[in-house]
């Protein structure tokens, strides 16, 4: 793994959202256990189980998932069921995620008030560049779409609401972590899994903290993916009024069309003036 010579962009693997950006497990420490309810935290383990590489499952295939006993598993599974957030297929006895879990989705997604307003305008930078726009927003050491215009072209990069991924290698990581604090940002970099922290090469800390920095001195972020069929990832930041970053706007494109440099020069401009438009103040 390589860095470019420019120093706000990193050589990095930002699009592979599986499995090492999963939700860290809560720990002891974090909880107030006179209100913590054990059985709702293993029951959110099982829907989390499912994602893009394993959409369904069997029974034993979400024991193993979730670190739960196969009777505890069945047990929550069937519960679920009976909710109406899980589907049996019983021919395959496998289960997957049912439908009812989009009104839960659509009601969060529609109560965010800043997407809702950005949409207009993320399409229009959709039309200019013909590349995929996203609205990217934090949770907790991820990232996660919560707003996507796919790209016209038929090779593209794919990023669909609710994708997640580590929030400190991925350029709209960088670009909402900017604020954090020093030791916030290193608190983040000792949980990072060993495959995240991989891409980082053979960065120090350090480095990899004043590559944030920059960021933010900057105003945006690049990233690189070389795995398979090249892209490119530009994210910029979204202000509120009181100049806190709240989103990134990330337009991603394949280096078929263009380079970092030809990415820089041709699209970030464009980013830039979305981001502004839709920050506060």
């Amino acid at each position: 793994m390589t860095t470019n010579s420019t120093p706000s962009t990193l050589q990095a693997d930002s699009f592979d959202s599986r499995s090492e950006s999963k939700a860290a497990p809560v720990t002891k420490a974090d909880v107030d256990e006179r209100l913590y309810v054990a059985s709702v935290e293993k029951a959110m383990r099982v829907l989390e189980a499912f994602d893009k590489s394993a959409s369904e499952l069997s029974i034993a295939d979400i024991a193993v998932r979730t670190g739960m006993g196969r009777s505890a598993a069945q047990r929550f599974v069937y519960t679920l069921c009976q909710l109406g957030y899980l589907r049996r297929h019983p021919a395959a006895r496998l289960y997957s995620l049912s439908t009812k879990l989009v009104g839960l989705v659509g009601g969060m997604l529609s109560a965010n008030a800043r997407l809702q307003a950005a949409y207009p305008v993320l399409s229009q930078l959709a039309q200019e560049t013909h590349e995929t726009v996203s609205w990217v927003e934090l949770d907790g050491d991820d990232i996660v779409v919560l707003g996507n215009i796919p790209s016209e072209h038929l090779a593209s990069v794919n990023l669909p609401v609710g994708s997640r991924f580590a929030a400190l290698p991925a350029s709209s990581g960088q670009v909402l972590l900017c604020q954090k604090s020093d030791a916030d940002l290193r608190a983040m970099l000792r949980r990072l899994a060993p495959a995240v922290r991989a891409r980082f090469g053979d960065r120090e800390d350090d480095d990899i903290i004043a590559l944030i920095e920059r960021t933010g001195s900057e105003g945006y972020s690049m990233t690189e993916k070389n795995l398979g069929q090249g892209s490119v990832s530009i994210s910029v930041p979204v202000f509120d009024h009181a100049g806190r970053v709240v989103a990134a706007i990330n337009l991603s494109t394949l280096s078929l069309r263009y380079d970092v440099e030809a990415a820089r020069r041709d699209l970030l401009p464009r980013a830039l003036h979305t981001a502004k438009a839709l920050s506060a103040g």
